[in-house]
């Protein structure tokens, strides 16, 4: 008995002429019928490249193993191709069914498996194999240059679109392609995302609050646009990425943002020394611009707030050892809640035993300083006066310049001199441009919003809250059953003389 395992492949390469998987399947299928042998299976891979090691197929790798190995005797495939475009790989693959006793047959050409046993025969499928290792060539270098054309286009090549864009396709010059338009609801995340980092929150709670709203990245968006359920690496399928500190930076310093072409993590330039405009930006220069110093403070910060830690968290000190002071907090039998702070390195901290005060009187002891002496002040909001630093820029020109020297001395533009001069013209003219130009430094400003302290205070929560006492300086130090606070309480006569500045008293 014959026992016969059909082996079935089609390229992913779109450039690739060939049979389709049913043409070849019941090419196969009469053929086994014909001669009365046993179909053990089919090692059928779908959008394989024809040079993949037959070894390292999905499908077909399995059956070359040696537990699978016993289970056939032949392997037929309808040409040459469909079993290796590669040469080396046809070869090799001989060479292996000639040591382990197996039969291949090629349906055009039947002469296969017979030449394969004489040292003449082989050399014919060496030669025969030439032409499919050519074609395979002649596929990659039309890819190849296909994606070169492409590669400074406007048009989207493929892959994960970025947060905030989607793929869509239009008919441009008698052609379909696809480009990326802006999404308006990742585009309102986004705009979300910024005014948080702006107002002062961690990388942290942003992708909490990503998280808590059910937001989905952009690996998970691009799964479901083509009716996949979303994917977590290590978890069910069914269950959705999760945002992170990382993702969370990462996106937002990421220059595709402002609609610019990248590739392998760079972005790309055209011949004027300008980014490649893929999309329309999310964000403005100046929004850009004031995002990305707000980020650049944000990871300088070396203080970081957990979740679940004190409502006065970076605001109460121990007063002995200088630790932070930790929340805590026990109900007593009758059912009353007792809340207090303490020293957070005690009992590591022997000095600092009995370093602690009640909660509340922290809490309303400090509100009431604060709306004391900031209650009827003014709010001022900050906002971003944009600069002119180009210094960034002006570097990047220049590596750009010493980048394309380097590629023209190695023979890249052999063949386009003139493209390679009026690349380097455009960057030095670019060059010398930004260097001419002054640089002022972005700087945030203060504009006054209308309301006084008091009217934010009683509009913010908690946490709100207690960022404000950080911002406003406060500072709370914790003693036995004791506490002080800085600044300072204001004297009577340093209270007066503030409502007189604000207009609430006469000078008199």
């Amino acid at each position: 008995m014959r026992r016969v395992l059909l082996v079935e492949r089609i390229s992913d390469d779109k450039n690739e002429r060939s049979d389709s998987i049913e043409s070849q399947d019941e090419k196969l299928r009469q053929r086994a019928e014909a001669e009365g042998v046993t179909i053990i299976g089919v090692a059928q891979d779908l959008s394989v490249s024809g040079d993949v090691d037959p070894f390292r197929r999905k499908s077909l790798g399995p059956w070359l193993s040696d537990e699978n190995l016993s289970r056939w005797d032949e392997i037929w495939v309808t040409n040459q191709d469909r079993l290796s475009r590669d040469d080396r790989h046809a070869f090799r693959f001989v060479d292996w069914c000639l040591d382990q006793d197996k039969r291949v047959i090629i349906l055009d050409d039947p002469d296969f498996n017979k030449n394969m046993h004489t040292p003449e025969g082989r050399a014919i499928i060496y030669v025969r194999g030439i032409g499919p290792a050519k074609e395979l060539e002649r596929i990659k270098a039309r890819t190849k240059d296909s994606h070169e054309r492409r590669r400074f286009t406007t048009r989207w090549t493929g892959g994960i679109p970025p947060f905030g864009y989607r793929p869509v396709s239009r008919f441009v010059d008698g052609k379909t392609a696809t480009y990326l338009e802006q999404d308006p609801g990742m585009v309102k995340v986004l705009q979300e995302m910024r005014r948080q980092i702006i107002d002062g929150q961690s990388f942290f709670a942003v992708a909490k609050y990503l998280n808590e709203q059910g937001e989905h990245t952009a690996r998970d968006r691009a799964r479901i646009r083509k009716g996949k359920p979303v994917h977590r690496r290590g978890a069910a399928e069914g269950v959705p990425e999760r945002w992170s500190e990382t993702t969370v930076k990462s996106l937002l310093s990421d220059p595709a943002l402002l609609g610019h072409k990248k590739h392998k993590g760079e972005v790309l330039y055209d011949s004027q020394g300008q980014p490649v405009q893929l999309a329309e930006p999310i964000f403005t220069d100046d929004e850009w611009q004031s995002l990305q110093t707000a980020i650049e403070a944000r990871t300088k910060t070396t203080v970081r707030r957990v979740n679940g830690t004190s409502p006065l968290y970076g605001v109460v000190w121990c007063g002995e050892c200088g630790s932070k002071a930790a929340h805590k907090g026990y109900t007593r039998s009758n059912g009353v809640e007792y809340r207090y702070y303490a020293c957070g390195a005690w009992p590591k901290e022997d000095r600092c035993r009995g370093v602690s005060v009640r909660a509340e009187a922290v809490e309303e002891f400090i509100e009431l300083e604060f709306l004391q002496r900031y209650g009827l002040e003014p709010v001022n909001e900050r906002v971003w006066v944009p600069g002119t630093d180009n210094t960034r820029e002006l570097e990047e020109v220049r590596k750009r310049i010493v980048r394309l020297r380097d590629n023209y001395e190695s023979g890249a533009y052999d063949d386009d001199p003139n493209g390679y001069k009026e690349r380097l013209s455009a960057l030095r003219a670019r060059r010398d441009e930004l260097a001419a130009e002054p640089v002022t430094e972005g700087r945030w400003d203060e504009r006054a919003t209308g309301e006084t302290f008091e009217d934010l205070w009683c509009r913010l929560d908690l946490e709100g809250q207690r960022k404000q006492l950080i911002k406003s300086g406060y500072k709370v130090l914790l003693g036995r059953k004791t506490f002080t606070i800085t600044p300072e309480p204001e004297t009577p006569e340093e209270r007066t003389a503030r409502l007189r500045r604000l207009g609430y008293m006469s000078g008199e």
